[in-house]
């Protein structure tokens, strides 16, 4: 199999692949192919969301709907590999399209994701604004059920986690170590490759420690 080359990006709630752009920059002059993928979930709901990922990534290999699941091949040949790096609810979406992905999956890097449900999101459920601007995928965020279903891919796998927050006193952490939106304890799983920064969750993208980090396991 030819070395890793191609980066799926895939951005957080409420943003757009513009918040990834910096990132998506230095990937490119790194030498890496950057795909990047736009959604919302105000009126889509989370399951569509990670099908159209899906169908993304496969245009973009150039897979068409024959691609071999159980052998990991298209009718082309071998796979070609890719990675994917997830921003906060990207990392969600990605772990819900996992078990359908093209094959060639190789490396997933994930930047603060809420990989166990949010305190943030429990507290917020019920209020009008929040699931106005959330949908579905807010109510998916506050339901362990959910969480308890969600697959984990396997494959190579990093988690970056933010710390920045951790000394304001207004977060609902209650002196947790946390990011502004997620704790560092929201951001694991068991037996995965964890790594916390002094970083904001918005702005984890643009860290110089964690971007030079995410260069290294891609590289790696």
């Amino acid at each position: 199999m030819a070395g890793l080359s191609r980066v799926f990006l895939i951005h957080g709630m409420g943003r757009s692949p513009a918040s990834l752009a910096f990132l998506a920059r230095r990937l490119r002059s790194d030498g890496y192919l950057v795909s990047s993928f736009g959604y919302s979930v105000r009126s889509t709901p989370l399951d569509v969301i990670a099908d159209r990922f899906r169908i993304h990534i496969a245009q973009v290999l150039g897979h068409d709907h024959e691609v071999d699941h159980d052998h990991g091949v298209d009718h082309e040949g071998a796979p070609e590999p890719y990675a994917i790096v997830g921003h906060s609810l990207g990392n969600i979406i990605t772990r819900l399209a996992s078990p359908r992905l093209p094959p060639g999956f190789t490396k997933l890097a994930m930047l603060a994701p809420p990989n166990r449900s949010p305190l943030l999101a429990r507290r917020l459920k019920d209020q009008a604004v929040f699931r106005a601007l959330t949908g579905d995928a807010g109510q998916r965020l506050a339901d362990p059920a959910f969480y308890a279903a969600l697959p984990v891919p396997d494959v190579e796998t990093v988690i970056f986690a933010g710390d920045a927050a951790t000394a304001i006193d207004v977060l609902p952490f209650d002196g947790a170590a946390a990011d502004g939106v997620v704790s560092v304890e929201e951001t694991r799983l068991p037996n995965i490759t964890h790594r916390v920064f002094p970083a904001w969750h918005t702005f984890i993208m643009n860290h110089p420690e964690v971007v030079a980090a995410l260069l290294e396991f891609l590289g790696g």
